[in-house]
């Protein structure tokens, strides 16, 4: 019995240092990936440390060009969002809180920011789709922009 525990104690400490050594050297590259300034490629450096072999690629084999090839396989087709002309009809400001506005299309929508957004009755409006997935309305007259949702 005592020669099974110093054999086990014995065979720890001989495979305990490598297993040791090659965390210490993933979180070593993880620390000099902590001094890249460009974002990419902290981001890339950050992948090659911890053993990812192909940006884009995930855990489960779906890349962004099998997931387009298999959705024209299905016959969907991909659209760009477009974007809505409208001339505003009512504008609610309640005291404190964010703008909402009624177009003539009947669609209101909602500022989803705290900021100014000088906008009266009778703008033409643009909401535009921006980055994942937020709407922008903008106002053709003063080139400003605010982040909306549609609440009607």
């Amino acid at each position: 019995m005592k020669r099974k525990l110093v054999l086990i104690v014995g065979t720890i400490f001989i495979a305990g240092p490598p297993v040791m050594a090659a965390d210490e050297s993933a979180l070593t590259q993880v620390r000099a990936c902590t001094l890249e300034v460009n974002d990419a490629l902290r981001l890339a450096c950050y992948d090659s440390a911890m053993g990812r072999s192909r940006m884009g690629a995930s855990d489960m084999g779906v890349t962004g060009e099998l997931l387009r090839n298999q959705r024209r396989q299905a016959g969907m087709t991909e659209t760009s969002p477009q974007s809505l002309h409208a001339k505003v009809v009512a504008v609610s400001r309640p005291p404190n809180s964010k703008i909402v506005v009624s177009l003539d299309n009947g669609q209101v929508w909602s500022q989803q920011e705290l900021l100014e957004f000088p906008i009266e009755i009778g703008d033409d409006v643009t909401i535009r789709p921006g980055l994942l997935g937020a709407l922008w309305m903008v106002d053709g007259h003063r080139h400003r922009e605010t982040r909306v949702a549609r609440i009607q």
